[in-house]
């Protein structure tokens, strides 16, 4: 039998059938094509143990979960070799690059090793086919326009995610890691996106009382960077949809009518795929009284059915390479591509219904609202509570009153700006207030 190498993997046992998963995606990565056996020992001994139909199934299936975007070519079938049977696995495709479990690997000699940050870029950056290169454009801002707090909070979170290993030292350096400097050291237009003071994004938000937009509703502009106006409009829409109440056990428990996590893993989307370059059209979240609406401007890449990123036909197709990268590294994206599927298995497994469109200006997600919630009687009450975000700072400060921002950010999992805005709305509606100076002053909870 030939040695174990860049497209050939052999494994004992289905002990072995994640390690296996892995090494099919490190194989695609770097030859498009992988050969996998189960039932051959170190010594390339076949190794005899019981093969059903079901085994196969169950193989099979382990592979079409966990190995993101579906290869082109997947076959599980059984071999026999010196008389025994044993599992063989062929994969090809060149839709790269392929996940297992979350994560991205690369095949060096007959080993599977994760990726590297510049590794996983260069894959999208292949992918990016006719989309804008407007991220790596230089900006005439320097660093006393970024968010230094807010990159240390980004790195923070990269590195317990395993997606970084670097010890925060200063900002030009992080930036560089995170490849938003050019090569004179000049801030590109991801970095001022991602991380500016400046408000470089406009968020529309709007809520109407009934399926018109001639009724009389709340209309607001929120300005930011990337990270602030996805803190926003999640907070939006998470104080402005309804809730049920149950009580289990002795614990009151509110069920929001649609999943948050759906809705966020919308909201990352339509800021990671935004086309920011058009002219007078801008990201927005649309409150009706039978559906909420996600819009971003910029279509999806030659109209591909989202449904077809969820059941990994294709791989994500990236617009915003850098954006879309530091957003994997912190973990607001868990892996491309597979945004669309965990928002459609939430959804099914809440009762909610959706719809979508693509057009030639941009992208809608539309949530369809549960009637049962909107009726509820004690909607009234609760949708005019102080949202969860208000709810973790107020239960942080109870617990230790001397807590900063940057302490409540990384408590609450937000950004400090954000927490900074959300304290002042709870200063303004009397549920906190300050007590001392900012330095050596506490909070009190009312």
């Amino acid at each position: 039998m030939e040695e174990e190498g860049l497209t050939i993997e052999y494994k004992k046992s289905l002990n072995q059938l994640k390690e296996g998963v892995i090494s099919l995606s490190s194989m695609l990565n770097k030859c498009r094509y992988g050969l996998l056996y189960f039932g051959i020992d170190p010594d390339k001994k076949p190794f005899r143990f019981d093969i059903t139909k079901k085994t196969l199934a169950d193989v099979s299936n382990e592979i079409r979960i966990n190995l993101k975007p579906m290869p082109t070519e997947l076959d599980v079938g059984v071999e026999e070799i010196e008389g025994i049977k044993v599992i063989k696995i062929v994969v090809s495709g060149d839709d790269t690059p392929y996940s297992a479990y979350g994560r991205y690997y690369y095949r060096v000699d007959d080993g599977d090793i994760p990726m590297t940050n510049d590794q996983l870029q260069k894959f999208f950056e292949d992918k990016t086919y006719d989309y804008s290169k407007w991220e790596d454009k230089p900006t005439a801002y320097g660093l006393e326009n970024i968010d230094e707090d807010l990159v240390i909070d980004v790195i923070r979170r990269a590195n317990e995610k395993g997606r970084m290993n670097y010890v925060y030292r200063d900002l030009r350096e992080a930036l560089i890691k995170l490849d938003l400097l050019d090569e004179e050291g000049r801030l590109k237009t991801a970095g001022y996106y991602l991380f500016g003071k400046g408000k470089p994004i406009t968020l529309k938000e709007a809520c109407f009382p009934t399926d018109s937009r001639s009724e009389f509703g709340e209309i607001k502009e929120f300005r930011g960077n990337v990270f602030e106006c996805i803190d926003e409009a999640v907070s939006y829409l998470q104080s402005h949809i309804s809730y049920k109440a149950t009580i289990e056990g002795l614990q009151r428990v509110e069920t929001p009518e649609i999943p948050m996590k759906a809705i966020r893993e919308i909201v990352i989307n339509s800021f990671a795929h935004s086309n920011y370059g058009v002219k007078g059209d801008y990201n927005s979240v649309t409150i009706f009284r039978s559906s909420i609406r996600i819009y971003n401007p910029g279509p999806i890449y030659k109209n591909i059915d989202p449904k077809d990123f969820a059941s990994s036909k294709v791989g994500s197709k990236i617009r915003n390479v850098l954006i879309a990268s530091v957003l994997y590294k912190c973990g607001s994206i868990e892996a491309f591509g597979t945004g669309f599927d965990r928002t459609f298995t939430l959804c099914a497994q809440a009762n909610v219904d959706y719809e979508y469109r693509n057009d030639e200006f941009g992208f809608t997600f539309i949530f369809v609202r549960n009637p049962n919630f909107l009726n509820d009687k004690i909607n009234d009450k609760i949708n005019d509570k102080i949202n969860a975000i208000d709810q973790k700072i107020i239960k942080a400060l109870k617990q230790d009153k001397y807590l900063n921002l940057k302490e409540l950010s990384q408590l609450v999992g937000v950004s400090v700006p954000t927490v900074h805005r959300h304290i002042d709305s709870l200063v303004k509606k009397g549920y906190v207030r300050r007590v001392g100076s900012r330095k050596s002053g506490y909070w009190e909870t009312l």
